[in-house]
């Protein structure tokens, strides 16, 4: 099943959820996104300051190019294969509603305000992936690395929510409205 997402509501307190279409089964789906635990935020955020403090002194002894490349390519490795795996364990509880032609449309349409925001921020993060890589490449700082593989786990997100028939599928709603 190859889920589109077209419409995602946030926002606080309220009900926040994402609507997928499945263009197979022709069917459309809503998932409630979870209002996760601040404090599991804030002790990630602990852990992630504390590694980067007890390596932020080592540089990897890196220094063949081949050796170089394949430590970026591991790093790509982990951090696309954690990305997949969240992303689509987030959106693992599908409810199936029903919404009629009328309605999909429109909600098509006002999930295109959120499809421009999530590209402009996919084209950001990738440049910054972009920039660690050069940085790590610069220098082998270990720090450069772990942010690496961090921004690269949520570009990888990221992605994940944007597939090609997202906007095929929002061109095609103005298209049809004309």
């Amino acid at each position: 099943m190859k889920l589109i997402p077209f419409y995602r509501l946030q926002g606080k307190n309220m009900d926040q959820y994402t609507l997928f279409l499945d263009k197979q089964e022709n069917r459309i789906y809503k998932v409630n996104n979870r209002d996760e635990n601040n404090i599991l935020y804030w002790v990630a955020f602990v852990l992630v300051l504390a590694i980067f403090r007890a390596v932020r002194s080592i540089h990897l002894p890196v220094y063949h190019p081949i050796a170089v490349v394949f430590c970026i390519m591991v790093g790509l490795i982990i951090s696309i294969t954690l990305g997949i795996v969240v992303y689509k364990t987030y959106y693992r509880d599908l409810k199936e509603v029903y919404l009629t032609g009328p309605e999909l449309m429109e909600y098509i349409k006002r999930g295109k305000k959120s499809l421009k925001i999530e590209v402009w921020l996919t084209g950001i993060m990738f440049i910054f992936f972009i920039l660690t890589i050069l940085l790590f490449m610069m220098n082998y700082w270990i720090v450069w690395y772990l942010v690496n593989i961090t921004i690269g786990f949520l570009l990888t997100i990221l992605i994940s929510g944007l597939p090609p028939e997202r906007f095929r599928l929002s061109k095609k709603s103005f298209v049809d409205e004309g």
